[in-house]
């Protein structure tokens, strides 16, 4: 006979029992994930809870008007329509955009203002602080304008995306003349990411002013060229300049651990000689007779080019090229299995998790390969894992600075234009991450380690508070003075149109509370419900 033995309870303490919740919708969380990744969510209409968390993933938060676009699309469309489709803006965002100096025809006022403009020759002190001034209100209002955009975005994955690559081909608006360059670069920029490939990307950042100026790659002569001889002989030393060059390699492409050696930075670095600006002080007669080749204000320039012959990447490059050995070089770069791997990643962390799986990184790395390198398929790649299913599920990925402005502005504002620049600026700044203001070529980083802090927290929590009691007008602000690091008086800040409190648009916006923010609130005024959703920690995760 079988005998029945008494049943056995576990030590259920506390500490055990939350445990074993933590599995139990982990192990939900993992197995909901599995099988929408097995039945190709990716070309499943999301509903509008995962319309949501992809809109918070993908971009900068969710308004009612975007919400009701992104549900029953599939993303698959969404991604697509992020990379192919330019964003519309509101009327009075677009009419204020309009009015900035970053509207102004930038081969005139290159031609006044650039090196050797004529607003530039023979000035004395005074008229010189005047250019100095009207070029820093250039490079502010590129920045805010570029803030005006990714606020106010229909299009809020694109808006992510091109943000991404802005600061992965970073550059510094304040450095000289990139000041008056770099609403260009955005552009340049926003062009290429539609044609989705990646080496049009490499090229239009390359083949920039901006970055030339930025890498100091404007003025890197070969020694042995026919400009160093001329210069020489009026007792000027040129040579060749490495930044650009190393900065193509170790952050551009393929990434410092890739293999490639000094020898091979020293020959990008030849190679790549003779690219540079137009200046308008330049001879353009002397230029044609040079056979000197301008895109724009790039401009290649052979008196200044090594001819030499050169191995790069273990190629053997042929004495005799000009520009066409640059194409090469760039479409090696972008072509190489490492930068694959590399870009495949920076992509994953950004989009998925400070560190993400390696077979995550596996699989986009392989569909860039198998598609040249095209965007949209290494994308898809990421969005068909399991992985990032899962994180739509339970988001985790502390959002950057920038992603929490514009995500708070955005939810409190709902689809009011959000049309006060100044204060947009001014709150990137503080908060250490303003477009293009990244200091160093590295960008910014996008690890929460990189932004978490006692002090960071303390200014969102202000903004949350300040937004809540209709204290922050980031409706509408009053027409102000332009500045690249801080306004000369930060009350005037303050001028202008609140957003008012609304629990019911953040409930639409941002979905319904997790309890662990709903209960404590329970007992709180409206505004300050308002005010502990916008600073809770589901909040800070996207």
């Amino acid at each position: 006979m079988m005998q029945t033995l008494p049943e056995r309870k576990p030590a259920c303490t506390p500490l055990y029992r939350h445990l074993l919740r933590a599995a139990v919708a982990l192990g939900a969380v993992l197995a909901v994930a599995s099988a929408l990744a097995a039945d190709g969510w990716v070309d499943t209409p999301m509903d509008e809870t995962r319309a949501r968390a992809m809109m918070g993933r993908l971009g900068y938060g969710a308004t009612p008007a975007t919400l009701r676009q992104g549900t029953g699309q599939t993303p698959r469309h969404y991604l697509l329509r992020a990379i192919q489709e330019v964003s519309v803006l509101p009327a009075e965002v677009s009419t204020r955009i309009a009015g900035m100096p970053v509207r102004q025809d930038l081969d005139t006022l290159w031609r006044r203002l650039g090196p050797g403009g004529s607003e530039r020759q023979g000035m004395e002190e005074a008229p010189r602080e005047d250019v100095q001034r009207e070029m820093n209100q250039y490079a502010a209002a590129t920045v805010q304008a570029r803030l005006l955009t990714m606020a106010n975005s229909d299009n809020t994955g694109r808006e992510a995306l091109l943000s991404f690559w802005l600061n992965h081909f970073s550059i510094y608006v304040p450095k000289g003349p990139v000041k008056l360059l770099a609403w260009d670069y955005i552009a340049a920029l926003d062009r290429a990411m539609r044609e989705d490939s990646f080496e049009a990307l490499l090229r239009a950042s390359f083949y920039h002013p901006a970055m030339q100026l930025y890498l100091d790659n404007a003025q890197s002569t070969a020694p042995d060229s026919r400009a160093a001889t001329f210069a020489a002989g009026r007792g000027r030393q040129l040579g060749i300049n490495e930044n650009l060059a190393r900065e193509l390699l170790e952050l551009h492409t393929l990434g410092v651990d890739a293999g490639y050696s000094q020898a091979d930075v020293r020959a990008l670095a030849r190679i790549i000689t003779g690219a540079g600006v137009y200046a308008p002080a330049m001879q353009e007669n002397n230029l044609a007779r040079a056979g000197a080749v301008r895109q724009g204000l790039f401009l290649f320039d052979p008196r200044r080019h090594d001819f030499g012959e050169k191995t790069f990447l273990g190629e053997f490059f042929p004495a005799g090229q000009g520009q066409a050995e640059i194409d090469r070089a760039l479409q090696l770069m972008a072509r190489h299995p490492a930068t694959a791997r590399r870009i495949s990643s920076k992509l994953a962390q950004r989009f998925l998790a400070d560190d993400p799986p390696a077979a995550v990184v596996d699989a986009m790395s392989a569909a860039w390969l198998r598609s040249g390198g095209r965007i949209s398929a290494t994308l898809l790649a990421l969005l068909e894992s399991p992985a990032f299913a899962a994180s739509l599920a339970k988001p985790a990925k502390f959002k950057e600075p920038l992603d929490y402005l514009l995500s708070l502005a955005r939810a409190a504002c709902g689809d009011r234009p959000l049309n006060n620049p100044l204060l947009l600026a001014a709150s990137a700044m503080d908060m250490g991450q303003a477009p293009l203001m990244h200091t160093t070529p590295d960008g910014y980083g996008s690890r929460e380690s990189d932004w978490l802090s006692p002090a960071a927290m303390a200014k969102r929590t202000r903004l949350a508070i300040g937004t809540a009691a209709a204290r922050v007008p980031l409706a509408a602000g009053a027409h102000g003075e332009t500045f690249l690091a801080r306004p000369a008086n930060p009350q005037d800040l303050l001028k202008g149109t609140a957003c008012p409190a609304d629990e019911h648009l953040l409930g639409q916006v941002l979905g319904p509370p997790a309890d662990s923010t709903r209960q404590p609130g329970a007992a709180l005024s409206a505004a300050e419900r308002v005010a502990l959703r916008l600073a809770s920690p589901e909040f800070m995760r996207r």
